[in-house]
């Protein structure tokens, strides 16, 4: 078909293919978040009339290079990455979507903390080497759990962790009463939690949220778990703080560079990395890339273009 519409597929991973043909649809080569350089490049590359935004920064410069851009659909809930103001003033129509990956994101999290609570990668190796030490673990009821976030996903996290009798509390500045939770300052919760687990939007203020300084706060043996945002943690910091015996568990499914090819692979029996798969269970995934192309349909036709 002529005349195809150039939408860019910046998300590392995008499989929904039910859309219109009159869709020239340009995924992302990478395959993984892609930096503000390679964004521009591919809209240089091929000026698009939509974008399906992943995780990817997208800046008012990027913006203002998208001569024909119309509609940003992001596939997932968060727009903090998007310069929403810029668009605006351009006239770019920008989605969300309505579905979160909240309960598949809060399990792998529980996951995370079990795993490391009872040191599940260290009996294994174990048992795989012929030895059948039957070591004393840790227990997670009536840990004290700190929750860095208590929006749609930590409140999730939050229902699951009571249901197994934990000791709550939250920080989140923008929370100020919580179900779950008793709601703390950063500080008090940093040094009080056995456990933290990270769930807030990425912004400016919380870069390196989780730094050597936050770290020497914590107790020690620590649980650290971030299903949420990469820039919300400093690695180098957790790889130091794993060195010196500071931290008792790492648990990440975000990395500052994806894929992840850092030291912390050097430390298997006290940490548990996954590729960025916190959506993908069940039929979340098919459901949010779902809901992406239909918000990116309906922007489209706001727009006076009909497809």
């Amino acid at each position: 078909m002529e005349n195809k519409i150039n939408v860019l597929c910046n998300t590392s991973s995008y499989n929904y293919s039910e859309y219109p043909e009159a869709i020239n649809l340009i995924k992302n080569p990478q395959r993984r978040r892609l930096t503000g350089e390679e964004l521009d490049q591919l809209i240089a590359a091929f000026d698009p009339v939509g974008i399906i935004a992943g995780v990817e920064p997208i800046s008012k410069d990027s913006l203002q290079a998208a001569k024909s851009l119309k509609v940003i659909s992001r596939c997932g809930i968060d727009l903090e990455t998007i310069d929403y103001r810029a668009a605006r003033k351009q006239g770019i129509i920008v989605f969300g979507t309505h579905l979160a990956p909240d309960v598949p994101a809060a399990e792998l999290t529980l996951a995370m903390i079990l795993s490391l609570t009872r040191k599940l990668n260290q009996l294994d190796s174990m048992v795989r080497n012929n030895k059948w030490d039957r070591k004393v673990t840790g227990l997670l009821k009536g840990k004290m759990v700190g929750i860095i976030g208590c929006g749609i996903l930590g409140t999730r996290v939050s229902s699951l962790l009571a249901a197994l009798d934990c000791n709550l509390m939250g920080y989140d500045p923008d929370v100020k009463m919580h179900a779950y939770c008793e709601m703390v300052n950063f500080d008090f919760l940093i040094g009080n939690a056995d456990i933290i687990t990270l769930h807030m939007p990425m912004r400016e203020d919380n870069y390196h949220l989780i730094n050597a300084d936050a770290i020497g706060k914590m107790k020690d043996g620590v649980i650290i778990v971030n299903t949420s945002r990469s820039g919300l943690i400093d690695e180098k910091a957790l790889v130091v703080a794993l060195e010196d015996k500071k931290l008792g568990g790492v648990g990440l499914d975000v990395f500052e560079e994806e894929p992840y090819k850092g030291p912390l692979i050097n430390y298997p029996e006290n940490t548990i990395l996954t590729p960025h798969v916190g959506s993908f269970a069940g039929t979340y995934r098919f459901d949010i890339e779902k809901e992406a192309m239909i918000n990116l349909l309906k922007g489209l036709k706001k727009q006076g273009i009909n497809i």
